[in-house]
C-alpha cells in the first residue's frame, strides 16, 4: 500500500509540474520585434518566448526554418490590397531567400504556424526555387496576405522547378493557402503557384488543404508544364478546396494545366475560380486537368467557375483512360451563353469540355450572378407557361422577353 502510495504521490507531483511549465511558458511568451528585439527572423524564431513576431518593413536576406508554432507578421499582415501594396514596396517587409539554393525562403516543419503579410522572393541559379515550405509537421499552418513575387531557377536540369507554396511529401495536413498573389514564378521544368506533394504513392498525402482567393498569375515555364495549383501522383489528397481563385498569364512549352489534379483526389472541390489568359500548346492547355490517377474523381465537383477560354482549349477534361464518373461540372460559365463545345452540345461555342464531365445546366453568364439554367431549352408550349420562361433559353443561351416570345420560340425555332 505504501509504495502504490508513493508511486500516486509521485505521478500526482509530475502532472503539476508540468502543468506549471506549461503555464509558466504561456506566461513569458510575448511579442518580439525584428529588427528590434531581434536583427533578423531566425532569431526571432530561434527564441521560444517569442510569439507572435512582428517584422518590419525591410530587406532581409535570409532562409528562416520553423521548427515551432508561432506567428509572423510581415508589416502588411491582413492587408490583400496587392495593387496598393505594390506601388508602395517601401512599405513591406521583403525576404530574399539568398544563402541556399534549393532551400526555401521559409520552411515550416511545426503544426500551427502563421505567416501573414511578406513579400517573398527567392532568385536561384541552381536546384528548385520555392517560397514557403511546409515540411511533415507542419500541420494546420495558415499562409496569408503574401506577395510572392520572383521565384526562379536557371537550373536547366531536371532539378530545375519553380514554387511559390510546396506542401512536400511529408503530408501536412490542414493548410490553409488563403488571399495571397503568386506572380512572375519562372524556371526551364514545370513552374507552379501552389505545388501539393510529391510523386510516388508511397508518399504522405496532404489533407484537408485549402487554397482560397488566391491571384495566381504570370507563371511560366520554358520546356514543361505551367501550372496555378499541381497535385502531384500521391494517393487519397483527400479535402482540397480550391475556391474563388484568379488564374491568369500561366505559359508552359509543353503544357498548361492551370489546376492540374496529377493525383488521387476524394471529394475535391473547385468553384467559384476565374481562369484566363493560358498559354500552352494547342492540344494541352486545360484549365481543369484531371490526370489518370486521379481513382476518385467521380466524388469532386467543380461549380461557379468561369472559364474565359476559346473553344480551342478546354475548360475541364478528364483523362480518357479513367473509368466511372462522370466528374460534376454543372453551373459554369463556359465563355458563351450557349455553352461550352462539345458533341454533345451542337450549338455551344464556348470553350471545350472533355467526355465524361457533366456539364449540363450551365451560368448562362459569368458569375457570381449568372442563372444556372443553360441548355433548359423548351420543346413544348407548357414549359413556357405559369412562369416556365424565365427559367428556360434558346440553344444558342440567350433568354426570352415574355411567356409568349418563349412558345413563339417553340413553334418556330426563333
Amino acid at each position: 500500500m505504501k509504495t502504490k502510495m508513493y508511486k500516486r504521490k509521485c505521478i500526482g507531483a509530475a502532472a503539476l509540474l508540468a502543468s506549471l511549465l506549461t503555464v509558466a511558458g504561456n506566461a513569458f511568451a510575448a511579442p518580439c520585434t525584428v529588427p528590434g528585439s531581434y536583427p533578423t527572423i531566425q532569431q526571432a524564431v530561434n527564441d521560444t518566448t517569442c510569439d507572435p513576431i512582428k517584422v518590419a518593413p525591410g530587406t532581409y536576406n535570409e532562409n528562416v526554418t520553423i521548427l515551432r508554432s508561432v506567428t509572423i507578421n510581415g508589416a502588411q499582415a491582413g492587408n490583400n490590397d496587392f495593387v496598393t501594396r505594390s506601388a508602395n514596396p517601401a512599405g513591406e517587409s521583403i525576404v530574399n531567400g539568398p544563402l541556399s539554393t534549393g532551400v526555401a525562403v521559409f520552411s515550416i516543419s511545426a503544426a500551427d504556424v502563421t505567416i501573414d503579410g511578406f513579400t517573398i522572393k527567392n532568385a536561384v541559379t541552381a536546384f528548385s526555387a520555392s517560397g514557403i515550405a511546409v515540411r511533415a509537421g507542419g500541420d494546420d499552418a495558415a499562409i496569408m496576405n503574401n506577395i510572392f513575387d520572383g521565384i526562379t531557377t536557371t537550373d536547366l536540369s531536371g532539378n530545375g522547378t519553380a514554387q511559390a507554396i510546396y506542401l512536400t511529401s511529408g503530408g501536412a495536413d490542414g493548410v490553409n493557402i488563403e488571399s495571397n498573389e503568386m506572380k512572375n514564378v519562372h524556371s526551364a521544368r514545370s513552374a507552379k503557384g501552389v505545388l501539393i506533394g510529391d510523386n510516388g504513392p508511397s508518399n504522405n498525402p496532404s489533407q484537408n488543404v485549402q487554397v482560397k482567393n488566391n491571384s495566381i498569375h504570370d507563371i511560366k515555364s520554358d520546356t514543361r508544364g505551367g501550372y496555378g495549383v499541381s497535385v502531384a501522383n500521391v494517393l487519397n489528397v483527400s479535402g482540397l478546396k480550391i475556391t474563388g481563385n484568379s488564374f491568369s498569364a500561366i505559359s508552359g512549352g509543353g503544357w498548361v494545366h492551370a489546376v492540374g489534379l496529377e493525383g488521387d483526389t476524394p471529394g475535391v472541390m473547385v468553384n467559384n475560380n476565374d481562369f484566363s489568359n493560358l498559354n500552352g500548346s494547342v492540344t494541352d492547355t486545360r484549365a481543369i486537368w484531371i490526370e489518370s490517377e486521379d481513382v476518385s474523381f467521380a466524388s469532386g465537383q467543380a461549380h461557379g467557375n468561369n472559364f474565359n477560354r476559346p473553344a480551342t482549349q478546354y475548360g475541364i477534361a478528364v483523362d480518357p483512360a479513367l473509368s466511372g464518373g462522370p466528374f460534376d461540372a454543372t453551373c459554369n460559365w463556359w465563355n458563351s451563353p450557349s455553352g461550352p463545345t462539345t458533341a454533345s452540345n451542337p450549338s455551344g461555342t464556348g470553350a471545350s469540355v472533355g467526355p465524361n464531365v457533366s456539364y449540363n445546366p450551365w451560368l448562362i453568364a459569368p458569375g457570381p450572378g449568372g442563372s444556372c439554367f443553360g441548355g433548359n431549352v423548351p420543346t413544348t408550349a407548357t414549359q413556357c407557361k405559369n412562369g416556365g420562361w424565365t427559367s428556360r433559353v434558346r440553344a444558342d443561351g440567350s433568354t426570352f422577353k415574355n411567356q409568349g416570345d418563349c412558345i413563339q420560340y417553340v413553334n418556330t425555332g426563333k
